[in-house]
Order: structure tokens, then C-alpha cells, then sequence
């Protein structure tokens, strides 16, 4: 089946129960990228975005490192992931997102909820530019830690691949194409009024 990106587009796109903004109804986490650089100037506006993040007590309690595809450091982070994110080599850059655990108040109960906050507003704003991401877990953290010398008070928690869209006719892995094509699930109900 030949497929392209606006094919995958479409196959990813919602079906929405009521309307939502453009960025949040055309995001969705790609596996395949084309791995052109992102330049300095978008990056600077989606480190912004993270900047301005909401946080408990304004502590904003998280720290980005980030690598070019191609890159020295690109390449370490590479060595970190998990079998299943070896996707992840067509992205165009990846962004290690630490939290801070310790703040003046002592431990930060909500540094991990407060960094998904900063890391939705570097995605959202990615979007708003064609900039597609997808996150992982599966990564070893005490590696990365090590080989990329990030002092110990910013704990890596999650990697955001990050790039535009690859182009799927490209694509020479026939199972990662089929996770492409796979319909988006969401639960029905996540509300209740009481």
C-alpha cells in the first residue's frame, strides 16, 4: 500500500465529540520523521513555551538538554533507548526532559505533574508550527545520566522525539508502518458532573 503523510494525516486524525483547538485536533505521536533539522529559532519558541508552563508555586522544577540528529550527544541518547524507541532515529532532535526533585520548600511533590505541564506546552506549541513529537519512557536513565554528565539534581524522566512529519513512502519497516496506520482509541467517558 503506498502511503504518504497527508494519508497518515488523515487516518490519524479524531473524531471529536465537541470542537478543540487546531493544534490539539492535528497532534498525534508519529514513529517516523524526517530528520531535518529544526532551527534555532523555533526551538527557541518551543523552550519558551516550556518557560511559561504553570507550576506549583511557581517553582518550575524542570530542566531540558537537547541534541541534533547527527549530533555527538544525538548519538549517546540513541545508545539509551529501548529496543521498542529504535524508531526513534529519524527524529530530528531529541529533548531530555528532567524534573527537579528539591525546591527552597524541600521535596516538590508535583515536580513530575508540573514537568508534563511544561512538556504539553512544548509539544502544543511544536504543533501550532508542523513540528511533530512523541514521547518515551523506555529509556535506560541512569546511562544517559552518566554518559551525558547531567548533574544529578535534574532527573531525566521522559525523552521527546521531535521533527516534522517523514515522508511514509520512505518508510522500509512493515511493522512500525502498520503501528502508523493503526485507528487512534480514546475512552468514551472521562468526565462525569457531580
Amino acid at each position: 500500500m503506498q502511503i504518504n503523510s497527508n494519508k497518515i494525516k488523515k487516518i490519524r486524525e479524531p473524531h471529536l465529540r465537541a470542537p478543540i483547538i487546531k493544534e490539539l485536533k492535528s497532534r498525534f505521536s508519529p514513529r517516523f520523521f524526517n530528520s531535518e533539522r529544526i532551527n534555532n529559532k523555533n526551538l527557541r519558541s518551543i523552550f519558551e513555551a516550556a518557560r511559561w508552563a504553570p507550576s506549583a508555586y511557581n517553582d518550575q522544577p524542570w530542566y531540558f538538554y537537547w541534541a541534533n540528529h547527527g549530533s555527538n550527544s544525538y548519538q549517546k541518547i540513541k545508545l539509551c533507548l529501548s529496543e521498542k524507541n529504535k524508531w526513534a532515529k529519524t527524529a530530528s532532535a531529541f529533548i531530555i526532559s528532567c524534573y527537579i526533585k528539591k525546591s527552597k520548600r524541600g521535596i516538590n511533590k508535583y515536580a513530575q505533574y508540573d514537568l508534563g505541564q511544561a512538556v504539553m506546552a512544548m509539544i502544543i506549541q511544536a504543533q501550532s508550527m508542523g513540528i511533530y513529537a512523541r514521547q518515551m519512557a523506555l529509556f535506560d536513565k541512569k546511562k544517559l545520566q552518566k554518559i551525558l554528565h547531567i548533574p544529578l539534581k535534574y532527573t531525566p524522566f521522559v525523552i521527546v522525539a521531535m521533527g516534522k512529519l517523514g515522508d511514509y513512502k520512505k518508510i522500509n519497516d512493515e511493522e512500525l508502518l502498520a503501528r502508523e496506520l493503526n485507528k487512534r482509541e480514546r475512552k468514551n467517558n472521562v468526565a462525569t458532573r457531580i
